[in-house]
């Protein structure tokens, strides 16, 4: 699994997440959902408590990209950096299994799908 964290100005304004982490069969993975549970929770928080927008596209086969536009307020970074921090944390722990790369500036891909995308749930 590779997760590509985008930052622009030095916040964070994209994160995307892609492949299978491998450890366990798909629908059964640990490190899967909790790099999900992370991303995704980091988009509701943003939305539901720092009231900064985040929308999260998803190709529907476990890809997504989360997008906040100009990387939100401060509250927002926080969030996003702390949902980075666990997921270098768990990186460390499953290492072959989950691989954090960060780019300045240069856009980064969202998944190929004509998936939907939703702003996340406040």
């Amino acid at each position: 699994m590779t997760i590509a964290v985008r930052r622009s100005a030095g916040r964070i304004v994209d994160i995307t997440v892609s492949g299978h982490a491998g450890f366990a069969p798909r629908g059964r993975d640990i490190v899967c959902a909790a790099a999900s549970a992370l991303v995704l929770s980091a988009a509701h928080g943003i939305a539901a408590h720092c009231k900064s927008p985040a929308t999260v596209k998803d190709d529907g086969d476990g890809d997504y990209h989360l997008h906040i536009p100009r990387g939100g307020n401060a509250s927002a970074q926080a969030v996003l950096e702390s949902a980075v921090s666990g997921l270098r944390a768990i990186s460390r722990s499953y290492p072959g299994s989950l691989r954090i790369r960060s780019f300045a500036g240069k856009a980064v891909a969202p998944p190929k799908s004509s998936g939907p995308t939703r702003a996340a749930r406040k």
